[in-house]
């Protein structure tokens, strides 16, 4: 009478099967048969467990039906098999030695678009790090762009626009920054001596140090720098000069504010004369006058008023103190102030 064998939910490996041309023996088929139904049981189990659905394997299957329920499946399951088998827990191997710490979900990250930390592939050996292929954000920048390709180089280059208040210890990513008024408004910190200048940031970053330098857009002639390291930022530091002349003179301005304007053989007007600057200061400067072509002890510059921000006025005078009103002379000056 045929013997009913009861399939069991495990894996089996070691099959005794019948040497050919020796005498079968009812003992090492049976053994074979129920290590067949067991491998049979555990693979239906496994497949249900990994697609969410039971796979109840009554044979006789045909590839019509095989090919109905693989559609089911995928319907269930979105549309794909691959969010499947992405979340699946565990891939067992028959020897049983394949386990989540050694292969995990075959990728984490739930979009194309990854967040930081996010990688692809599963772990192949023992730990958490072997074998995978990061894609996440690196310093800010997404390794992957929307498409699935690799994030261009000039992701890293340019670093967008900044333009609201901020803190500039933050701004530590390597790349180049487009700093907007805004990111020196209220609630900005540790903003460089530029004070409301639009400019450019670069930030140079080492695995020891990050140094930030601005150079801003406007007239300040300045570049400004900062290192952090040793987990303290340094004091921003300036460097630059700015020399500039036109139709009124000349003018000088350094990188801390200081300004010098300075005319040579300037023709001599009607009284009063004005001095036109050559380059505006914030403040009224300190001006000297004098005359370059006229009879010694003759006439003299008194009485400067009209003082001013982008010119300066003055009188010329006789020896006898009247007023001096020909136009034959020339006169130098020089204006020593701030320009910020």
């Amino acid at each position: 009478m045929p013997k009913r064998l009861t399939p069991e939910d495990r894996w089996e490996t070691d099959f005794e099967v019948p040497v050919p041309g020796e005498g079968r023996r009812i003992g090492p088929l049976e053994v074979l048969f129920q290590r067949l139904l067991n491998r049979t049981e555990r693979l239906k189990n496994r497949v249900a467990d990994i697609l969410g659905l039971p796979w109840d394997a009554t044979p006789p299957d045909t590839l019509a039906g095989l090919a109905g329920r693989v559609g089911t499946l995928e319907t269930n399951q979105g549309g794909t098999t691959l969010s499947a088998h992405r979340t699946a827990p565990v891939l067992d191997h028959p020897d049983g030695s394949v386990t989540a710490a050694k292969l995990d979900a075959v990728r984490n990250a739930p979009t194309i678009t990854p967040s930081p930390g996010d990688w692809l592939l599963g772990g192949l050996a023992s730990g958490t790090g072997v074998g995978k292929l990061p894609i996440g954000q690196a310093n800010g920048v997404p390794l992957l762009n929307a498409s699935g390709a690799l994030a261009s180089a000039d992701a890293y280059l340019s670093r967008g626009s900044v333009t609201s208040a901020v803190d500039w210890n933050t701004l530590t990513n390597a790349g180049t920054y487009e700093i907007a008024s805004g990111a020196f408004g209220t609630g900005s910190a540790n903003t460089p001596p530029a004070v409301t200048q639009q400019g450019h940031l670069l930030v140079l970053k080492t695995s020891g140090a990050t140094t930030q330098v601005y150079v801003p857009k406007s007239a300040d002639p300045g570049i400004y720098w900062r290192q952090y390291a040793g987990g303290t930022w340094s004091s921003w530091a300036t460097a630059g000069v700015m020399y500039g002349s036109n139709s009124n003179g000349s003018y000088i301005r350094f990188a801390d504010g200081a300004q010098i304007c300075w005319g040579v053989n300037v023709g001599a007007g009607p009284d009063p004369q004005t001095i036109i600057y050559p380059a505006a200061f914030v403040s009224p400067p300190a001006v000297v006058v004098t005359l370059s072509d006229w009879p010694p002890g003759h006439i003299s510059v008194d009485s400067q008023w009209g003082y001013g921000t982008t010119q300066q006025r003055f009188r010329k005078y006789y020896a006898d103190g009247t007023v001096y009103t020909s136009t034959a002379y020339w006169f130098n000056y020089i204006a020593i102030g701030r320009w910020k």
